[in-house]
C-alpha cells in the first residue's frame, strides 16, 4: 500500500497548540517522500487563510507540504467557520473534501495523526 497516512490538523492555531508541531511533522514527511493525506478541519481551516501563520518558517512548511503533497479541508469545517474557498489562500491550492468522500479515503489508510 502506497498510501498509509493521514494527517489530520483539528487544533485552532493558538500558541502551544498541536497545530505548529503537526506542520513541522508534516513537512518532514514529505521532505522524506512519504507523501500523507493531509486534511484540515474544525478549528484548523483557519490556519488556511491568507497570513493566518505569522512565522515565515511555519509558513514555508505549509507551503511545501500544500505543494508536495497537497492540501485538503473538509466542506462542512469551511461551512461552519464561515469559510468559503475565496477567503482560503491561493497559494496552498486547497480542494474541498466532503465527510463522506474522507470517510471513503480514508478506508485506505493505516495510521492517522490528528494535530
Amino acid at each position: 500500500m502506497e498510501d498509509e497516512t493521514v494527517f489530520m490538523f483539528r487544533s485552532g492555531l493558538e500558541p502551544g497548540s498541536r497545530f505548529w508541531e503537526g506542520l513541522r511533522i508534516s513537512a518532514a514527511f514529505v521532505g522524506m517522500d512519504h507523501i500523507p493525506l493531509i486534511v484540515f478541519m474544525d478549528h484548523a481551516v483557519g490556519g488556511l487563510k491568507p497570513g493566518a501563520v505569522p512565522l515565515q518558517s511555519l509558513w514555508e512548511y505549509l507551503k511545501t507540504t500544500a505543494d508536495l503533497a497537497g492540501i485538503h479541508a473538509l466542506k462542512e469545517s469551511l461551512e461552519d467557520h464561515g469559510l468559503a474557498p475565496g477567503d482560503l489562500d491561493p497559494q496552498l491550492a486547497v480542494q474541498q473534501v466532503g465527510l463522506d468522500e474522507l470517510a471513503e479515503k480514508m478506508a485506505n489508510y493505516r495510521v492517522v495523526a490528528i494535530f
